[in-house]
């Protein structure tokens, strides 16, 4: 393009999902002489932003292939809490119970996780697990302490991992994980998770279920990414 005899006024439109065109309307040089862009400015930035195209369309690519938190739902009555998850995770199902089941790599990916101890039992399907968890909701923040026996039944194409509260800061309550392939991809993962609590210790009613999802919702996609990571150690 001669500089001197005209001005283009340059966006980018994709063509692929490699590379970025140029596409270019003449525009009056006087138009670039108030903008206060010199046009090999804009020239210069505009080769800069298609060597950059392949990288960032290769980023934003990367959360579809990731964990994913489909639905938390949480409900109140009285004291007691109820909370449901819905998680995908993309690796195999019997991996991921497996990761389920890795106690102490829980504390990796969940820095709320203070201390993780793990007692053997009798039964080889079941441990005794101790934790020290801290954690903050609003302004109020608290650090608890659990202990609880978990079970875990694993199948060929998943398994299932259910948690008894014994003692700690909760009064009652237990876990219960499901994994098995999701219906509509087999080789990806989906991780039904209810959880019933009863706290021992005194909770403001300006922590309702909205509140706790919120926090639940951030704590899911945190776990379950760091599941999905630990699962790829499980998957032969």
């Amino acid at each position: 393009m001669a500089i001197g005899a005209s001005v283009r006024d340059c966006e980018f439109c994709p063509e692929s999902a490699r590379l970025a065109m140029i596409r270019c309307a003449t525009v009056p040089p006087k138009a670039w002489r108030d903008s206060g862009y010199h046009p090999r400015m804009i020239l210069a930035r505009a080769r800069k932003m298609r060597r950059w195209a392949p990288w960032l369309l290769l980023w934003l690519a990367v959360p579809a292939s990731a964990a994913q938190v489909s639905g938390v739902h949480v409900t109140r009555d009285g004291t007691r809490f109820q909370i449901d998850m819905h998680i995908a995770i993309d690796e195999p199902a019997p991996a991921v119970f497996r990761a389920l089941q890795d106690y102490p790599a829980m504390a990796r990916f969940n820095p709320d996780l203070r201390t993780v101890r793990v007692q053997p039992t009798a039964s080889p399907d079941r441990v005794r697990l101790f934790t020290a968890v801290h954690t903050c909701v609003l302004i109020f923040c608290k650090m608890m302490h659990q202990e609880q026996i978990m079970t875990a039944t694993a199948r060929t194409d998943g398994g299932t991992l259910h948690a008894d509260l014994v003692s700690g800061d909760f009064k009652g309550g237990y876990g219960l994980w499901v994994v098995r392939p999701c219906a509509m991809n087999s080789s990806v993962s989906c991780l039904d998770v209810r959880i019933e609590l009863v706290p021992a210790f005194w909770v403001p009613p300006v922590i309702g279920p909205w509140v706790i999802r919120r926090k639940m919702d951030e704590e899911a996609r945190r776990t379950s990414a760091g599941l999905e990571q630990t699962a790829r150690r499980y998957r032969h």
